[in-house]
């Protein structure tokens, strides 16, 4: 049996440029700047709204992630959700993210790169981006999400860690449906 093919995943620093094939960049700058809103002018630059994606129910929620080993086990996407991730606090969290492609089951793992986040800062992935939960750097990190309450409930009753396909969510074992070990180092 040939042992399986180890990809290294290329760790960049995220910017609004090199992110936009897998989501909007959510910086200290406001994207879609111009809103015209009368109250407080002069003294706050409104942005448009952001072009958030969901089925049914929209859901925002925290997490503290801590860190843990750079092995990827798994990858999702949604194909009826866009899904914001944005760092609370003072610690960088990755978000290690393949580029969607809809009409494949599996992502193109040439394509995954884990994107370091500064603090305060996120991402808005497109819908059907892969990707895998936020990770801690180097400390615990709080981490804001906004989803569906579909993928939510979903997810939490699923009872064991497994592959899954429902409830917009497909979660794939990345070694089993490719034949790679996907590995990140901070």
């Amino acid at each position: 049996m040939q042992s399986p093919r180890l990809i290294e995943v290329p760790v960049v620093h995220a910017t609004r440029e090199n992110t936009a094939e897998y989501g909007i960049f959510i910086g200290t700058d406001v994207p879609a700047a111009g809103l015209a809103i009368p109250f407080y002018k002069g003294a706050v630059e409104e942005g448009f709204n952001l072009p958030f994606v969901y089925h049914e129910h929209a859901v925002i929620r925290t997490a503290r992630i801590h860190p843990r080993p750079g092995k990827i086990t798994w990858l999702e996407r949604h194909l009826r959700m866009s899904q914001l991730f944005v760092g609370l606090g003072d610690a960088p969290l990755a978000m290690v993210l393949g580029k969607p492609n809809p009409d494949r089951d599996v992502p193109d793992l040439d394509q995954v790169k884990a994107f370091i986040l500064p603090p305060g800062h996120g991402i808005m992935i497109h819908v059907g981006t892969w990707h895998d939960f936020p990770m801690a750097i180097d400390r615990p990190v709080t981490v804001l999400t906004a989803n569906s309450a579909e993928v939510v409930e979903a997810l939490a009753t699923q009872a064991l860690a497994e592959e899954m396909d429902r409830g917009d969510v497909r979660k794939i074992d990345i070694l089993r449906h490719t034949g790679c070990v996907l590995e990140v180092t901070f």
